[in-house]
């Protein structure tokens, strides 16, 4: 079980970790019992998949391949969320800091604006601006996650999937380090 400091991850990560025991458990019971399938699935596809037992299995394994990339997905925006929410309060602080303690010439306060109204909104700009301040190790794994949620979450359009083999555990405990790291 994941060790997580972050309540926000660990909740996400809790949710996530219970479906995915039910879903192992359920496809255990599948295996030896094909019909099993139809008390788990909605109406309109009861006895679709659970005629045979290779649909069957065809079936639990698209369902546990959709529910870990599902859960890549939701953990790394339950990351953003905490990530871009404490970058919004950093640079409220730094602003206030530029604005009442730099002079505010006209050519000095326009380069000012642009230095402090730069604008993080993409997950990217996070991994830029923490590059050098994490464990490199660290930071391959949050980029290997990132190009993961990027491959999955825009329609698996960029072509062959990174690879990743990590675990629903090492992808919250490494999001929750990385959190662990910025509120330093």
């Amino acid at each position: 079980m994941a060790n997580l400091n972050n309540g926000e991850i660990r909740d996400s990560y809790n949710l996530l970790a219970t479906i995915e025991n039910i879903i192992t458990k359920e496809v255990k019971t599948i295996e030896g019992n094909r019909f099993h399938l139809d008390k788990l699935v909605p109406e309109n596809i009861v006895k679709v998949y659970s005629s045979k037992m290779r649909d069957a299995q065809y079936f639990t394994t698209n369902l546990s391949k959709t529910f870990y990339e599902s859960s890549v997905i939701s953990l790394v925006a339950s990351f953003e969320k905490i990530v871009f929410a404490k970058y919004k309060t950093s640079y409220g602080e730094i602003k206030n800091v530029v604005g009442t303690h730099v002079p505010k010439t006209l050519d000095f306060y326009k380069s000012r604006e642009k230095f402090v109204n730069g604008e993080m909104d993409k997950l990217h700009s996070i991994l830029a601006l923490i590059e050098g301040q994490v464990d490199d190790v660290l930071l391959d794994k949050l980029k290997k996650i990132k190009d993961q949620r990027d491959y999955l979450a825009h329609g698996k359009r960029f072509g062959v999937a990174p690879a990743i083999n990590m675990k629903l555990s090492e992808i919250a405990e490494t999001l929750d380090r990385i959190i662990t790291e910025i509120e330093k």
